[in-house]
């Protein structure tokens, strides 16, 4: 057993540099590195929607053809507009008073952007009269009664 150790430690070491040590036959040994990723060009990556099928597919879902559907929005009326309106209350002394529409506060003349279930919808604040508020809503004037009185 002595006599097998250092003969398996020489053949090990000798296998070990042989294949470390780069053969004389091949080109990338004679041409620098700089020469060899000078020559080749690295491609460069385009990602987009495909429009139909046969430009390609969702790599994640490929039977999915969800890439491929007609995304509709439907037209939203003023209707719409009218029932995601709510008046919720009128602060302020006689002199200067304010309308709370939606969760935001307007005063008189004020355009502001709120929160409907549509989305988000400009409002004009005309007027406050009373238990009234004269608001225009996409270029269409309503009055907005209080609930509350």
């Amino acid at each position: 057993m002595k006599n097998y150790l250092p003969a398996l430690a020489f053949a090990s070491a000798l296998t070990l540099t042989s294949q470390a040590a780069p053969s004389d036959k091949s080109p990338a040994a004679d041409a620098p590195a700089k020469t060899v990723a000078a020559e080749k060009a690295v491609p460069k990556s385009a990602f987009g929607l495909p429009a139909k099928p046969s430009d390609g597919h969702d790599p994640f879902f490929p039977v999915s053809d969800r890439l491929f559907a007609v995304k509709t929005t439907p037209k939203s009326s003023t209707s719409t507009f009218s029932s995601a309106i709510v008046f919720n209350g009128i602060s302020g002394s006689e002199d200067r008073r304010f309308a709370m529409i939606n969760g935001h506060t307007f005063a008189e003349g004020e355009k502001a952007s709120v929160n409907t279930t549509g989305g988000r919808v400009p409002v004009l604040l005309v007027a406050i009269k009373g238990d009234v508020a004269i608001v225009e809503i996409a270029g269409e004037r309503r009055e907005l009664t209080f609930p509350g009185h």
